[in-house]
C-alpha cells in the first residue's frame, strides 16, 4: 500500500495556517461539541441523543416509536434521530384522516415536535448551571481567531445549533457577523453576506443548519434570545427543502462563493459528510475553482471504499487526513513517517500531530501511528501554536 509522511503534512499545514494571505475557512460539524477540554460528554452523539429520545415516550407514543424503528431497521437503514424523525415526517404527509402507526395527523405531529424540542434541549448546554466553569477547545479556537496575522477575516460554517463557538468569540471579544442585525428582535440582512464591507474585519459565522435562537414569526426568522417557534433544520429528509429557503440559502451560496475564490483553504473537522446537499455543493464548487482546497480532518479511521474516500480520490482539490489513512493528490495510502524523529528536539511540530505507535522491546521502528488533528482539542492545540510561539510561525 502507498503511504503518506504526516510530518509533510503537518509542515504544510503549518505554512498554510501561519500565510497571512491565504483565505481561511473551516467548517464544523457535530463532532467539534461532542466534548470538553478535559474529554467529558458535552453534547450527545447521534446514537446517544437517540436513546435520550426515544427513552422519553409511553403509551401510544412509544408504541408507535417501536414500529417506525422496526420499519426502519427492516429496510437496512440505520436507526436513528434522523431516520426517525424522517419517517415521522414521511407519515404526517400520507396519513390523511385515517391513522399509521396507532397515531392520527395531529399525534403524529405532537410526536415529531416533541423529538424536535428533546434535540433542542439535548444541544442547549449554554444553559445548563455547570457550563461557565467549563474548558472548551472551541475557546483557544477563538483565541487564535482573534489573534492570528491574517489579510482576511476567518469564515466559519457550521451545521451546529449550538453556541459554543459564539461563546467562545465572546470570551475572547472577538467580534462576528452572523447575518442578523439587531439587538431585541435581530433581523436576516442578506446584503451583507453578499457584501460584507461594513463587517469586513469581523469573522463570519454561517450556521448551515440555523441555532437554538433563530424563531419564527410572521414567516420570517429571527434571532431572539429564547425561540419559541424554532427555526433550525432538524435532522430529516425535510432538511434538503428547507435548506433552499432564507437565510439557509444565502449561506450555502457563501459556501460555494467562498471555495470559488483564489487561494481559499476550507479546513473540515467534525462534519461526517452526513449531508448530501453540503456535499454535492463543495464538489461542484471545487470543480469551479482553479487554487481552492480543502482539508479534511477526520478524527476516525478511513477504508478506501469509503465515499468520502472516493471524493479526494476523484478531486486533487481534497485532501483526507483520517487517523490511519489518508487521501492525498488522488491517492489512498496509510501513515507512516520516512525517518525517527530526533527525540531530543524541545520542541517537535510533528508531536502535534502525530502519535507514533509505541514500539514494543526490541521491535523494529514502524514509523507507523495515528493523525490525530482530526479531534477538535488537538487541532485547536495545533492552531495555538501559531500564536504563542514564534518558532513554528513562518510569514
Amino acid at each position: 500500500m502507498k503511504t503518506h509522511n504526516p510530518k509533510d503534512v503537518i509542515e504544510q499545514l503549518q505554512v498554510v495556517l501561519s500565510n497571512p494571505s491565504k483565505k481561511i475557512g473551516f467548517l464544523f460539524g457535530a463532532g467539534i461539541s461532542a466534548v470538553d477540554k478535559k474529554g467529558h460528554s458535552l453534547i450527545k452523539t447521534s446514537q446517544e441523543m437517540t436513546k435520550t429520545v426515544v427513552a422519553e415516550f409511553d403509551g401510544k407514543m412509544e408504541s408507535a416509536v417501536n414500529q417506525i424503528e422496526d420499519e426502519i431497521k427492516s429496510n437496512s437503514e440505520t436507526f436513528n434521530v434522523e431516520t426517525l424523525l424522517s419517517k415521522i415526517s414521511e407519515k404526517e404527509k400520507a396519513v390523511g384522516k385515517e391513522a399509521l402507526c396507532g397515531l392520527n395527523k395531529e399525534e403524529l405531529t405532537k410526536l415529531r415536535k416533541s423529538i424536535e424540542n428533546k434535540i433542542k434541549d439535548i444541544v442547549s448546554v449554554h444553559s445548563h448551571t455547570d457550563f461557565p466553569g467549563k474548558e472548551l477547545s472551541h475557546d483557544d479556537f477563538a483565541k487564535w481567531v482573534k489573534h492570528a496575522d491574517r489579510k482576511f477575516p476567518v469564515e466559519i460554517f457550521t451545521t451546529n445549533y449550538d453556541y459554543l463557538l459564539e461563546s467562545g468569540m465572546e470570551k475572547q471579544k472577538a467580534p462576528y457577523f452572523d447575518g442578523f442585525i439587531g439587538s431585541n428582535k435581530a433581523f436576516f440582512y442578506p446584503e451583507w453576506i453578499e457584501d460584507s464591507l461594513p463587517v469586513k474585519d469581523w469573522t463570519k459565522l454561517w450556521k448551515l443548519h440555523g441555532s437554538l435562537g433563530w424563531d419564527l414569526e410572521n414567516d420570517e426568522i429571527i434571532r431572539v434570545s429564547n425561540a419559541k417557534e424554532s427555526a433550525m433544520i432538524y435532522p430529516s429528509f425535510l432538511k434538503y427543502d428547507h435548506s433552499r429557503k432564507q437565510p439557509y440559502l444565502s449561506y450555502m451560496d457563501r459556501l460555494s462563493w467562498f471555495l470559488k475564490q483564489e487561494d481559499s483553504v476550507l479546513f473540515v473537522c467534525g462534519y461526517s459528510f452526513g449531508d448530501d446537499h453540503i456535499n454535492g455543493m463543495i464538489l461542484t464548487a471545487l470543480t469551479n475553482s482553479r487554487s481552492s482546497h480543502v482539508f479534511v480532518l477526520k478524527r476516525s479511521k478511513m477504508e478506501e471504499s469509503d465515499d468520502l474516500s472516493k471524493y479526494a480520490k476523484d478531486s486533487p482539490k481534497i485532501s483526507v487526513y483520517a487517523k490511519r489513512t489518508a487521501v492525498i493528490g488522488g491517492k489512498f495510502g496509510s501513515w507512516k513517517l520516512e525517518n525517527e524523529p530526533n527525540r531530543n528536539e524541545s520542541y517537535n511540530l510533528l508531536d502535534y500531530g502525530f502519535d507514533e505507535d509505541a514500539v514494543l522491546k526490541d521491535a523494529e521502528w514502524s514509523g507507523e501511528g495515528d493523525f490525530v488533528l482530526g479531534d477538535f482539542k488537538r487541532f485547536s492545540d495545533f492552531l495555538a501554536l501559531f500564536y504563542t510561539n514564534s518558532r513554528f510561525v513562518k510569514g
